[in-house]
């Protein structure tokens, strides 16, 4: 019953925030998953394929903050969703196998959920909904001003992944096909 409520919406439509300001040094944020620090060189570009993608901290499902930086050196998928939205729903019950089969090659997988059933904030609990009913291990985020999904250019429609290289540069940005996102985390691995 709960998963009709969910898939009820069948179109999708609707910022990402570098946590510490120009010219800042980066700091590790207090969590539960792996952190490798970016070197200090590292410059936020944009979210266009070849560009380094901008930094944020946004809380976890366990309320803790999160840095995307602080998994540089891994290949990152970046999926920007929300909970109303079927076709994100449809691509969350492929993460984790997604997590699981390039897990030991240096990947991890990132869930943003911009919006909750009402196209507000998603808050832990729903964050921890999210998990349970996708059996997730992997990090599921809350971008509550929706401010990094809008600079991502999300444009309104959901859901929107980026593949990311080792070095935080957007390989790819891709709509919900699963095929399409495995290949290009294959061509980063």
């Amino acid at each position: 019953m709960r998963w009709m409520f969910w898939t009820a919406i069948a179109a999708c439509t609707p910022h990402l925030t570098s946590p510490n300001g120009a010219g800042a040094e980066w700091t590790a944020p207090e969590n539960s998953w792996p952190v490798s620090p970016p070197p200090a060189t590292l410059d936020a570009e944009g979210f266009d394929e070849g560009e380094v993608v901008p930094d944020f901290l946004l809380n976890d499902q366990f309320g803790d903050p999160v840095s995307l930086w602080q998994f540089y050196g891994q290949v990152v998928v970046l999926d920007i969703s929300t909970i109303w939205c079927q076709p994100c729903q449809q691509l969350a019950m492929g993460v984790e196998e997604t997590s699981q089969d390039y897990a030991d090659e240096g990947f991890v997988y990132l869930t943003v959920l911009a919006e909750d059933v009402t196209g507000g904030v998603a808050d832990q609990a729903e964050l921890n909904s999210w998990v349970d009913m996708f059996e997730l291990t992997s990090p599921v985020i809350s971008d509550p001003d929706k401010d990094y999904s809008s600079r991502a250019g999300v444009n309104g429609t959901y859901p929107l992944v980026l593949v990311l290289d080792r070095e935080m540069r957007v390989e790819a940005r891709l709509g919900p096909d699963e095929p399409a996102i495995r290949a290009a985390i294959e061509d980063v691995l």
